[in-house]
């Protein structure tokens, strides 16, 4: 690791300032890479002035951030929809310690739930794309009281290397304290506190690691985001906005089940896209489900996806049998399990409130032939899987057995949130080897990752 002193020559500083003053007034595009688990995502961002555009998937789901308008807007040009989220009015400004809440000041049902962000300056420094990067570490650890319609206790670690970069937005509103859950059933709502520790500014990431940890402060899961390339040209102003043709919805699943009755030729692109295993997940309209009864806990399952497979191997097989397992295994005592066929966030959020659910859950699932060596069926995005009879989850998992050989492995990342909140309750992965050929790998990995979602929300 390169250490770069506070000390600077008078002919480095001034290099710096003339760099500084090159970026000020140029757009900016970023390309990044997103690592969750076994899963790859390139994203791509267009920063002007005090606005940034970002794309995901293939520019599948959009979002544009309007610091100036206070505001954020998700936009999905397939439904030709758009959902606007204003920032909090009461966002806590980093001190070296200080305290924010928000949320209705008196409460007849609910509890409290903290969050505690804690910045740190390790004092490290290195060169990254012609700048001077910090390395910060930032934890968030968020805990509530018994009485909380949300039961939360989970820590998230950010790890990273920033830089003062002119051209990075500052929208006065830290991502990390902006999210706030939906009202629960019944009225049910809780108080939130932010506590701020430490005033280590976090500025642009350009290499940034997040760790989510277990109730036991064990490491449970990580996400990599790293900048692999910065361009600057003049960017038009109108992808900082909503096309005039798109209309504003509360949710894409609403969207989705409008344009899905006023016209049948995408519900035929679905199944023809089904049949022959193509990597494009398409959104259906949510199914309904009934009333959930007094004293359970309803889980959505969100499509499961899978990323790479080996060769003879079904992807679409692999995650039917998958999300068969995980269903039945959740189903005892109190616990139900309710599909959730949307495919993008914002989608799943909106079809799991509707469906009264408690928790997301989210897995993705991954094949390695035995002897090493990933597939390359799926190199690029992920197939997503809907759902089916349980009777033809059953087959797809025999099939898939089949197939198996050994020396085979199977990897499934898993995790749980409530609906509305990014930070995750259970965030594990799970791995099974085959012995022998033929051998049921699927069984065993997805009943211990039920297992754990299970004990996870119990605590």
């Amino acid at each position: 690791m390169i250490k770069i002193s506070f000390s600077k020559t008078i002919f480095m500083a001034i290099a710096s300032l003339m760099l500084t003053a090159s970026v000020v007034n140029a757009d900016t595009k970023v390309k990044s890479r997103q690592t969750s688990g076994s899963q790859t995502m390139e994203n791509t961002s267009y920063i002007k002035g005090k606005r940034q555009r970002t794309e995901m998937n293939n520019g599948q789901m959009v979002t544009v951030q309007q610091c100036d308008l206070q505001r954020n807007i998700q936009i999905m040009p397939e439904a030709k929809a758009y959902i606007i989220q204003p920032y909090e009015t009461s966002a806590s400004t980093s001190t070296n310690s200080k305290t924010t809440t928000s949320g209705p000041a008196a409460s007849t049902k609910g509890g409290v739930v903290t969050s505690t962000v804690t910045s740190r300056d390790t004092g490290e420094r290195k060169q990254m794309f012609g700048y001077t990067a910090r390395h910060i570490i930032t934890t968030i650890v968020m805990d509530s009281t018994p009485d909380a319609c949300s039961p939360v206790k989970s820590k998230m670690e950010f790890d990273g290397w920033y830089i003062d970069a002119a051209f990075a937005l500052d929208c006065g509103s830290p991502n990390y304290s902006s999210y706030r859950p939906q009202g629960s059933g019944g009225g049910c709502r809780d108080r939130y506190v932010t506590k701020q520790i430490g005033t280590a500014k976090r500025a642009y990431p350009v290499w940034e690691k997040t760790t989510m940890f277990d109730a036991n402060g064990t490491p449970s899961f990580t996400t990599l985001n790293e900048v692999i390339e910065f361009s600057q040209a003049t960017l038009d102003p109108s992808l900082f906005d909503v096309p005039a043709d798109y209309r504003e919805v509360q949710d894409f699943a609403s969207a989705f089940a409008t344009a899905s009755n006023a016209s049948n030729q995408n519900e035929s692109s679905v199944d023809s896209n089904a049949k022959n295993n193509v990597n494009q997940p398409v959104s259906k309209p949510a199914t309904s489900v009934g009333a959930k009864k007094a004293g359970v806990i309803r889980f959505g399952l969100a499509a499961i996806r899978s990323t790479t497979v080996g060769n003879g191997i079904n992807a679409t097989e692999l995650a039917a049998a998958v999300q068969a397992v995980l269903t039945e295994s959740l189903k005892s005592g109190n616990l139900e399990v309710v599909p959730i066929q949307a495919q993008y966030d914002q989608e799943v959020t909106a079809e799991a409130r509707q469906k009264d659910c408690d928790y997301l859950i989210y897995a993705n699932v991954s094949h390695k032939k035995g002897g090493g060596g990933f597939g390359s069926a799926f190199s690029k995005g992920a197939a997503a899987i809907g759902y089916g009879s349980e009777a033809q989850a059953s087959t797809n998992n025999s099939a898939v057995s089949a197939n198996i050989k050994a020396k085979d492995e199977l990897t499934l990342d898993v995790r749980v949130e409530t609906p509305g909140r990014p930070i995750p309750l259970v965030a594990r992965q799970f791995k099974a080897k085959a012995t022998s050929a033929g051998e049921d790998i699927i069984t065993p990995v997805s009943q211990q990752a039920a297992q754990a979602i299970a004990d996870g929300v119990a605590r």
